[in-house]
């Protein structure tokens, strides 16, 4: 008699836990479900399946309700991304992509310790397609976030049925500020957004095969997985989180080595497959981590900066991203932002993660295999980050959300295990569970559900307003608008002196892609292109300037012709024009004023170095790009015949004319 009413009194609980949150009871074999939600299908959810009795939306509420978050999420991401622009590596990328054949070299060069792909492809069409257009990036952008979304709702549904719970952790990972700076910054798009996409579909066709076996998701699976392996090396963490994440959607698996055996044994292809495709990715990705180029390979860091990290990296920027923070940010370039919260912001923070850890402990069967698959997962994309980047960046890296941008997907499956049961899941919660949620009214647990999500909401909308002031107020917006703007009024004879991009817009940090030449190639043709990076003799010499249009160019002198009577005539069909000082070995500019009665060609020199000249009849000026060293330009090889004589001639750095 007692132990039947024990039973009842577990089912009566069951129930109310399911009433809680707008579900039944859901059977213990998940293989018996329909594959939408519950058993009973979505008439369970108040769904409305009779055609013409609503428009469409209305039909099905919860689906409505998800769409309206959707849209609310995304029109809030977008009114950020469509004001911020492109930023420092989105121009070397463009370079790239223009500059190379959509061919494997450039798809599989492992760039910066990255072995990017789809990226990759992505920054070519764009180079090639809508070079510098930022419109068309914001709409590839929001169109990976769209994808986004609607694979994250699918995974949620998966594995807890449709429920309106299911609403708060989507709500979460729709507005975190965690994956902000990721998805409006164009180069970090482009290997998070695949990355995260292949990780919420692959988590999917991962459940749907340990419950039911069928080979068609143990294929689609592992596609998901060369997804990201074509996204971003930080893949590699999925497999170990997909062993611990295996036991959390099993809840019958009992602890042992034999029922853990029992379990990889019946899912063995799919693992298989994984390692297939692990192995395949390592054969293509270790012979390029050392490559040519790569700037980062993998150090490990010192103790020191390794534990700074961490505590950063958790405390700082993770734990108060879960709900909603930081609260503020502080700058680290003209359109970047890292974490900078008050402490006692993040003290609360903690112990709202340590009231939500250690409550679903309690109140959770089995709620503690999720957490372990969190850690897990945090503790690899940790490792990846500080062999990776700790070793160059310091500690601080830890605050830049977008390292952490990808562990959204596994939090909120976790928190949502902490709200609900699985699917199959017949008896979910503790004693203690079921004894709080027989004693706590509906209307409460409704209404404190709903100030969480009113006051999370609140936190996340502020902190993404304080990160757009960084984003939004990008200065490489009106300087690419201005190099455009002159750049199609410049004259037909006009030719671009290749300096470096003034205003810090690209940095020294990029190389040769701080060269004029790199920075327009998106722009420019083929032929123009190459020309560019080789011309070194101008008639008409443009410069970019401080506000990134094209204008003439002038000349900021450190040596000039010594003052002569007269031009510098010809003597042997040589002339020799002496400086007013010495200049050391650096890359000049070099301006000759000649007067020629025919058109002849040339030779000048400054020390060692020497450019081959077309010079026209009469008065004119030419440009030139020596990097040498010298106290006298020489002009050699006159035409026998040809009256040549040089007026003038200056020496010096590039300059726009007007602050010449």
């Amino acid at each position: 008699m007692g132990t039947e009413a024990g039973v009842a009194g577990s089912h009566r609980a069951g129930d109310l836990a399911s009433a809680r949150d707008g579900s039944p009871e859901t059977s213990s074999d998940p293989s018996r479900e329909p594959e939408n939600g519950s058993p009973e299908g979505d008439a369970a959810d108040g769904t409305l399946d009779a055609p013409g009795e609503a428009p469409w939306l209305l039909r099905d509420p919860l689906r409505a309700v998800a769409i309206v978050l959707t849209v609310i999420a995304l029109g809030v991401r977008l009114s950020v991304v469509k004001d911020s622009f492109f930023i420092t590596d989105d121009f070397m990328l463009s370079a790239r992509a223009v500059e190379n054949t959509l061919g494997w070299d450039y798809l599989t060069r492992v760039h910066t310790g990255h072995f990017e792909p789809i990226g990759f492809a992505t920054m070519w069409l764009l180079a090639h397609l809508a070079p510098l257009n930022w419109t068309v990036a914001v709409i590839v952008l929001v169109a990976g976030q769209v994808v986004l979304a609607a694979l994250v709702w699918s995974l949620l549904v998966e594995l807890f049925g449709r429920r309106w719970l299911v609403l708060l952790p989507y709500g979460i990972f729709c507005l975190t500020p965690l994956t902000l700076p990721a998805f409006t910054w164009l180069s970090a798009a482009i290997i998070w957004l695949p990355l995260m996409i292949a990780i919420a579909g692959g988590l999917r066709s991962h459940t749907r095969y340990v419950r039911h076996g069928r080979p068609r998701d143990a294929v689609l699976a592992v596609v998901w997985l060369v997804v990201g392996l074509a996204s971003f090396e930080k893949i590699v963490i999925v497999l170990p989180y997909l062993v611990f994440f295996t036991l959390a959607i099993t809840p019958g698996a009992r602890r042992g080595v034999r029922s853990v055996w029992a379990i990889f044994r019946r899912t063995g292809p799919v693992w298989i497959g994984y390692l297939a495709a692990f192995a395949l990715y390592l054969v293509l990705y270790l012979p390029g981590v050392r490559s040519a180029g790569n700037d980062s390979p993998v150090t490990p860091p010192p103790a020191g900066p390794l534990t700074d990290f961490v505590y950063l990296s958790v405390f700082r920027t993770f734990i108060p991203g879960t709900f909603g923070g930081p609260w503020d940010w502080q700058p680290t370039s003209y359109a970047l932002a890292i974490v900078d919260s008050p402490r006692a912001f993040d003290w609360v923070m903690w112990i709202l993660a340590a009231a939500v850890l250690f409550g679903s402990l309690l109140v959770r069967r089995h709620g503690g295999r999720f957490w372990l698959a969190l850690g897990v997962y945090l503790l690899g994309s940790l490792a990846t980050i500080a062999a990776g980047r700790v070793a160059y960046g310091g500690a601080i890296v830890a605050l830049e959300t977008r390292y952490l941008a990808d562990a959204t997907v596994p939090l909120v499956v976790t928190l949502g295990a902490c709200l609900m049961p699985l699917r199959g899941e017949a008896h979910p919660w503790t004693s203690t569970g079921r004894d709080l949620l027989a004693a706590v009214p509906r209307r409460v647990g409704v209404v404190a559900v709903a100030v969480m999500a009113v006051v999370v909401t609140g936190i996340s909308f502020h902190a993404m307003g304080g990160y757009a002031r960084f984003s939004t107020g990008n200065p490489a917006r009106a300087f690419v608008t201005n190099t455009i703007s002159s750049l199609e009024r410049l004259p037909a004879d006009a030719r671009v002196w290749d300096t470096e991009v003034p205003g810090g817009i690209i940095g020294p940090l990029f190389a040769q892609y701080n060269l004029t030449s790199r920075y327009l190639s998106p722009l420019q043709d083929e032929q123009t292109r190459a020309d560019a990076r080789t011309r070194r003799a101008f008639t008409n010499p443009y410069v970019l300037s401080q506000d990134g249009s094209l204008v003439p160019m002038g000349m900021s002198e450190v040596a000039r012709s010594v003052p002569h009577t007269g031009c510098y005539t010809s003597t042997g069909g040589s002339i020799e024009v002496p400086l007013t000082q010495r200049v050391a070995e650096w890359g000049w500019a070099v301006r000759l004023g000649y007067l020629a009665d025919q058109s002849t060609v040339a030779s000048v020199t400054l020390g060692d170095d020497t450019v081959s000249v077309p010079f026209t009849k009469g008065v004119g000026q030419v440009w030139l790009s020596f990097v040498s060293a010298g106290d006298r330009i020489t002009v050699s090889g006159i035409s026998p015949g040809v009256n040549f004589c040089v007026g003038d001639a200056q020496v010096g750095f590039p300059a726009p004319a007007a602050a010449s």
